[in-house]
């Protein structure tokens, strides 16, 4: 069947963050050189690592310190891990979402295609202001939020409740997002195709079997042709 919706999740998909930025600063802080490169390498395997151990804690403010500890783990840096604890917590930082460089190209041409695109995101009440400071609000035809919802990725009811606002059917759709557990899992159980995106190919993901592994949204677009 024809593809005629595709959904989105929002971070690490349509926008990124200064995370590796913030580890790397803090970390010269404390007179410990590492390139940049290290630390976004890092901060995906720490990702990866807590998407899959640690279900649902991504992102929240009660699995902050385990997941720095893995980071530092990943960075070889287990000796400075107290420090960096400390140095985070007097830094302090605000994180920062921002758009890739190819967002806004991708949904245009979809739309231009005639093909509509949604949101269903994991996210707290700030998601709304994230997208409008992004643009990227009036380029999303359905925004469904879990915080707004009551429920959150991979419960196939938001996925079911944003079909219905749509009102299309799952095997019109496709559904694009970096969490296996929580994108693939759930857009499948509502049964929507889903493209998984990981951006150093298999690296961090390396014990699934998934096929369809792209490196950006902007591979997406190969998968809306007959």
């Amino acid at each position: 069947m024809m593809i005629r919706y595709i959904w989105f999740d929002l971070g690490l998909t349509l926008v990124g963050n200064n995370h590796a930025a913030i580890y790397q600063k803090v970390l010269a802080d404390l007179g410990v050189k590492k390139e940049i490169n290290e630390v976004e390498c890092a901060y995906h395997l720490a990702n990866k690592y807590f998407m899959r151990e640690h279900p649902g804690c991504l992102g929240k403010k009660e699995g902050v310190r385990g997941y720095l500890e893995k980071l530092m783990e990943y960075l070889q840096l287990g000796r400075e891990t107290q420090r960096f604890l400390i140095g985070m917590e007097q830094e302090n930082p605000s994180v920062c979402w921002r758009k890739f460089p190819f967002t806004d190209g991708v949904l245009n041409r979809l739309h231009q295609r005639g093909i509509k695109t949604g949101l269903i995101s994991n996210w707290d009440h700030s998601c709304r202001r994230v997208l409008e400071e992004n643009g990227l609000l009036s380029l999303m035809d359905t925004v469904v939020i879990s915080s707004e919802a009551g429920c959150e990725k991979p419960d196939r009811r938001i996925f079911e409740r944003a079909l219905l606002l749509a009102g299309v059917e799952p095997s019109e759709c496709l559904y694009v997002g970096d969490n296996y557990y929580d994108d693939a899992v759930g857009a499948s159980a509502a049964g929507m195709r889903t493209l998984l995106i990981n951006p150093p190919g298999r690296l961090g993901i390396e014990e699934l079997k998934f096929p369809d592994v792209i490196e950006s949204i902007q591979d997406v677009e190969r998968y809306t042709y007959d």
